[in-house]
């Protein structure tokens, strides 16, 4: 049961693997009857479709695997689900010649401290002697993360360099904090995925009032947390009017749209943002003050606007409030054509501000297109933020695995036995990623390996499957070629906790009873140490 599930669940994206790695196609009958598609290469995309779908335990701690790899790192998801499908696989071979658990946890685990050794002394640093990140070698890792290489099916190698500014200009590499939130993706279709671009500041669908007419503007934004509105006549208020005098006092007492706009206007702003809903008169007010009005803002996109416009938001607004002039923003508001039906609104901060926010605009020839482009992009930015939590990196194609397993297999001569049979069955699993990304590309693998062998044998490390699909010497040679290191030995330790909790395991007990009421409040009713009846 759990050796044929663990091959199934690495056989659904073993194809994938690699720059010459082919899509899947997914498709999936929804609840309305309605057909949905999608073509892609993403490991955890592939996976998560089986989310819900399935009620095999294997498969559902496979979805989870790869969703905790994407969750940390978005990145990596293929590499770990091989690794373990292998892994444990493998394990269950060892099982069945008599190698006990034990034995075969004690190789994995001291195969994979090998591994990690040998990968901090290999490892690339992506500092430069300045003590700043290496602008072309992050561009590589951005690319490999988007691409895997294959720059023809997928053309986002002009693309690197603008991701990298835009990852960088979010980020603290001093701290290695990122904020990728405040690096938004927006998917639209139409033009190429070359003619995708980074906007400084931030996009978002308009939700304008009135007064579109005011665009573009450079000033002052102002943000409201809430409703902006005035005050009105409740139907149960009893109001006595002795004069006229007194009953226009009464009408702009419950009526100050003016007086609110008059507050906001002393301020110059050319665009107020709500969260909330905003009165109509109190807009058109406003625009007679020369700002417009974007209302029912969503609070992930209210805060990015703070962000990049400098501004802190305030709570509602009533007549003769003062405005203190240290919450506003400062921007440039224009329209911006997505290539969809509807302009969005821009928000673009003066230039010499650099403002920690920016917005990926991807573009794609259709909307499948443009959102796999995305995805794309996604898994650069995410393959970015690894590099500046720890920037450093390991040669692609296979060379980091093939490097460990040659290095492992004249350090498994120290242990005698069972677990130096582990420890070898180890090194063999680190194989089958060269071994995989070999066979994608269309070579015998068994004849790659074995050439793969004889190079690191003879000192070439980074000896590796390029990405054109052949045996190289050095993978990283002609300025690529490299994948973060965070995100790989995140992988492959999240890869040894997973085997590991399995191995343990010499039986599936079924409980095939029909669930009931009945069952679920009298059980357990047997003591520690009974047998039940």
């Amino acid at each position: 049961m759990i050796r044929d599930a663990s091959t199934q669940m690495g056989d659904l994206v073993r194809s994938t693997l690699g720059p010459l790695g082919m899509d899947k196609m997914v498709v999936r009958r929804m609840e309305d009857d309605r057909i949905r598609g999608f073509v892609s290469n993403d490991g955890v995309a592939i996976i998560e479709e089986f989310e819900g779908e399935t009620d095999h335990p294997i498969a559902q701690h496979f979805i989870r695997l790869a969703e905790d790899q994407e969750d940390d790192y978005g990145d990596g998801t293929t590499t770990t689900v091989l690794l373990a499908s292998d892994l444990l696989s493998t394990a269950m071979d060892l099982a069945d010649q008599g190698v006990h658990p034990n034995d075969i946890i004690e190789g994995y685990s001291i195969g994979a401290q090998r591994t990690l050794e040998r990968w901090n002394e290999m490892a690339i640093d992506l500092r430069t002697a300045d003590d700043t990140l290496d602008q072309e070698k992050l561009e590589a890792i951005a690319l490999t993360g988007m691409t895997n290489g294959r720059t023809d099916s997928w053309p986002l190698g002009g693309f690197a360099k603008t991701l990298v500014n835009g990852v960088l200009r979010v980020s603290n590499p001093a701290t290695g904090g990122v904020r990728l939130d405040h690096a938004k993706t927006i998917a639209v279709p139409g033009g190429n995925v070359t003619d995708s671009e980074l906007v400084e500041g931030v996009m978002l669908p308009k939700e304008l009032v009135v007064a579109e007419h005011l665009l573009p503007a450079t000033g002052s934004v102002l943000l409201i947390n809430g409703n902006l509105q005035s005050r009105s006549l409740s139907t149960d208020v009893n109001i006595n009017i002795e004069t006229n005098d007194g009953a226009r006092r009464a009408a702009s007492g419950f009526n100050d749209s003016e007086g609110i706009a008059a507050a906001i206007g002393q301020t110059d702003t050319v665009a107020v943002v709500v969260s909330g809903d905003v009165d109509m008169a109190i807009a058109k007010e406003l625009a007679g003050h020369g700002a417009v009005v974007l209302r029912n803002v969503k609070d992930s996109d209210f805060k990015y606007i703070a962000k990049a416009t400098g501004a802190s938001s305030r709570g509602p607004i009533t007549p003769n409030t003062r405005i203190d002039p240290e919450v506003l923003g400062t921007a440039t508001v224009r329209f911006r054509d997505t290539g969809r039906e509807d302009d969005w609104v821009a928000f673009e901060p003066p230039a010499a501000v650099g403002a920690p926010a920016v917005t990926l605009l991807v573009r794609g020839g259709t909307q499948t297109s443009a959102e796999e482009a995305q995805r794309r992009i996604k898994d650069g930015k995410n393959a970015l933020r690894a590099c500046i939590k720890n920037p450093k990196a390991l040669p692609a194609g296979g060379a980091a695995d093939m490097a460990a397993a040659t290095d492992i297999r004249s350090f498994a001569n120290r242990f005698d036995g069972r677990k130096q049979l582990a420890i070898d069955a180890y090194a063999d699993v680190l194989e089958s990623i060269p071994k995989t990304l070999a066979r994608n590309a269309g070579l015998d693998s068994i004849t790659s390996v074995a050439d793969l062998r004889t190079r690191h044998d003879a000192g070439f490390e980074r000896a590796a499957i390029s990405k054109d699909g052949v045996v190289v010497n050095d993978v990283t040679a002609d300025g690529g070629g490299l994948e973060a290191f965070q995100v790989r030995v995140s992988g492959l330790v999240r890869a040894i906790e997973f085997v590991n909790h399995f191995i343990r395991i010499d039986s599936v007990l079924l409980d095939e009873r029909p669930p009931s009421v009945e069952r679920v409040l009298e059980e357990p009713r047997v003591k520690p140490g009974e047998v039940p009846e």
